[in-house]
């Protein structure tokens, strides 16, 4: 199960790996953002800005992708059990 080192959220993660392109003038902060149950495994995910196919890529390998915690914007982000 993902867990962020610094606040220890482990039930969303966001990507800053994926565009965040929007016609709006204040783009969001990240490109794809997922909530994971207590398994670690996707059960939602929101594009802001990112592609169909940053998402399906995303959700078939989310340690590749979700790498900063919204919570208290940390990278510190751990994928082991």
């Amino acid at each position: 199960m993902p867990r962020c080192e610094s606040c220890g959220n482990s039930s969303v993660l966001a990507s800053t790996l994926t565009s965040r392109q929007t016609e709006t003038a204040n783009p969001p902060p990240y490109g794809l953002l997922a909530n994971f149950d207590q398994e670690g495994r996707i059960t939602t995910m929101e594009c802001q800005g990112s592609s169909l196919d940053e998402a399906q890529a995303a959700f078939e390998d989310p340690p590749a992708f979700f790498n900063t915690c919204p919570v208290c914007g940390s990278g510190s982000i751990n994928w082991q059990n």
